[in-house]
């Protein structure tokens, strides 16, 4: 029963795949098959072309003519198929090979995104995401070209072991047996093969960070200012030691393998001539059928292979797919619901806020960032989070977007005019580790979307990027940091910094959030800054995650985090009259 549902699971993952095969392209499949039938036709044609020529040429003596007449036309069948054979493989297939690899790609970017930032975590799954976005596609045509393996086979073995057959029972014997041995001998160096990519999974994907060291623009300062580059070189040195004694035990076995297969592969070679010898001296057979079965030996017990090695191969097949599967079919991420609230018998519907009772998260699953944090946050209001770096202000904010899981305790929206929706259409964010991409500062601000200009300047100018952005030639257009264009532009720190606080503007949701937007900024804009943030109104709450508690003074609200925990909560006036934390802090930063 086992046996049968594995059975039923690999067949399941390659028609999965074949699936995707006909949607990326339709034609693959039934032109590659059509190709396949020719080619084994072409090839029977071919072996008994020569049989008969080779005893019509010893046994009648024909004129010369009438032998070149056969080559003839022989010669036009096989340039026929030879021409069909090319077209498929070397104009055909590259074409369709390049739209698989398209749609695959547009498969695994588009459904990564949806999975959960908790598991990136886990070694194991960024093994298996690497895996997945370094494929070429070639995963959903495997199981294509096993099947059309198996067709041309079953051709082949028919009318070959016919032939043979009739011959002498002892070459479909020995084909049989040789393909017997193959197929264990593949068997054993596919999964030799596997477990070598299981184990490499991990130092590729290191390979890959080290070489973009290399290759990215915004590293090779440091490792022209400082001896960074050194570490590096001594990290790949050693990532290919570790990979050489990884591959050294699993190399010889598969050479072991190997050896074991060309023994018994000439064993079986000097089998056939012994039988083929006898059978000619006894007269029993012509030269024309001697030459068939020498020459084409080999050839049966490929095809007689390929049937045996159906099964196996597409198991092996869903192995690799099977990690990719897991990160395409994994179970996707969903932002926490927003509920309508309650009514109160006084004021009616309660204001937009979120409450968190008892919320707990650890990155590692054993040392806790945050601990038992229980609150009630008005979302219009303007709140200020502070505390010392550590705390868990960061890891807070993040929770609070719904980026993450909490390891416990529970987290309730509430927003009347948004029930039902997800809680990332409450936010507009710009997160402390924000990445600018490679495209305009456009499509940076408001990426995929067609905002208007209005919209698009308002953000700009309300970041303080505008007078950057009319001082360049392409203006909101202009392509950043040159990895597709040559002449695309970089920003400075505080520039990008900018770019990002425009981005969370445009965005237009209810609430802003800020992670020290103010960190790369001169005293100059980070006054500019507290200053636009402190006079933002038009029905949007702002909630800040900052160091410079100067902002502090003009908010609804503040936070205190110290050892992820909230340890103060209330206005400004509250908690500089409690004397607690928050006063403490402010002292020292005011010196």
């Amino acid at each position: 029963m086992e046996f049968i549902m594995k059975l039923k699971n690999i067949m399941s993952l390659n028609l999965k795949m074949a699936g995707h095969l006909t949607k990326a392209s339709p034609g693959y499949l039934p032109v590659k098959m059509v190709d396949a039938v020719a080619g084994v036709l072409g090839s029977l044609l071919q072996m008994l072309f020569f049989q008969k020529l080779i005893d019509f040429v010893i046994y009648t003596n024909p004129p010369l003519p009438e032998v070149a007449v056969r080559f003839f036309l022989f010669y036009l069948l096989c340039m026929a198929v030879k021409s069909l054979n090319y077209w498929v493989n070397n104009i055909f297939h590259e074409r369709e090979k390049a739209k698989i690899e398209r749609y695959y790609k547009r498969m695994v970017y588009s459904e990564v995104v949806k999975k959960g930032l908790k598991n990136y975590s886990s070694e194991q799954y960024r093994d298996m995401l690497y895996n997945a976005v370094y494929n070429d596609g070639s995963c959903l045509y495997a199981f294509a070209g096993n099947l059309c393996s198996l067709v041309s086979a079953v051709i082949t073995l028919v009318s070959v072991g016919y032939l043979f057959g009739r011959l002498h029972i002892i070459f479909v014997a020995g084909a049989v047996l040789s393909a017997v041995k193959n197929c264990i001998c593949s068997s054993r160096a596919n999964k030799i093969h596997y477990r070598m990519h299981k184990e490499n999974l991990g130092l590729d994907r290191c390979d890959t960070y080290i070489d973009d060291l290399f290759y990215e623009k915004r590293y090779i300062r440091e490792l022209k200012l400082y001896p960074v580059g050194d570490y590096f070189i001594r990290k790949y040195k050693l990532l290919k030691e570790l990979r050489w004694k990884n591959k050294k035990k699993h190399n010889i076995r598969k050479n072991m393998v190997k050896l074991v297969q060309k023994m018994m592969d000439a064993m079986f070679y000097v089998l056939n001539i012994i039988v083929l010898v006898y059978l000619l001296t006894s007269h029993k057979i012509t030269v024309g059928e001697f030459s068939l079965v020498l020459s084409n030996f080999a050839l049966l017990s490929a095809y007689v292979e390929r049937i045996f090695m159906f099964f196996p191969d597409i198991c092996n097949n869903a192995n690799y797919i099977g990690d990719i599967v897991k990160i395409l079919c994994g179970e996707d991420y969903h932002f926490p619901e927003i509920g309508c609230g309650r009514k109160d018998s006084v004021q009616g519907v309660v204001g937009t806020h979120v409450k968190c009772e008892g919320l707990r998260f650890s990155y590692d699953g054993e040392n806790d960032a945050l601990k038992d944090v229980s609150i009630e946050l008005p979302l219009d209001k303007k709140i200020a989070i502070v505390g010392e770096n550590g705390s868990g202000k960061s890891t807070f904010i993040k929770l609070l977007m719904g980026l993450y899981v909490p390891s416990g305790g529970r987290m309730e929206y509430v927003c009347p005019d948004m029930a039902g929706k997800e809680s990332k259409e409450l936010f507009s964010t710009m997160l402390q580790d924000y990445r600018i991409f490679a495209m305009s500062i456009r499509d940076n601000i408001c990426p995929g979307a067609g905002s208007g200009e209005e919209n698009l300047k308002e953000a700009v100018c309300f970041s303080g990027l505008w007078e950057k952005v009319e001082q360049l030639p392409d203006g909101m257009d202009t392509v950043l940091t040159g990895e597709f264009l040559e002449e695309g532009i970089s920003l400075s720190g505080g520039e990008q910094q900018k770019l990002a606080i425009a981005r969370a503007y445009a965005k237009k949701n209810p609430v802003l959030v800020f992670d020290e937007p103010s960190a790369n900024l001169d005293p100059i804009a980070e006054n500019a800054l507290i200053d636009k943030i402190n006079q933002l109104a038009k029905g949007r709450g702002v909630i800040l995650v900052t160091h410079n508690l100067a902002y502090t003074k003009h908010v609804d609200l503040v936070c205190v985090f110290e050892a992820g925990r909230i340890v103060e909560f209330g206005t400004p006036k509250e908690l500089m009259e409690r004397k607690g934390r928050y006063e403490g802090l402010l002292s020292a930063w005011l010196g």
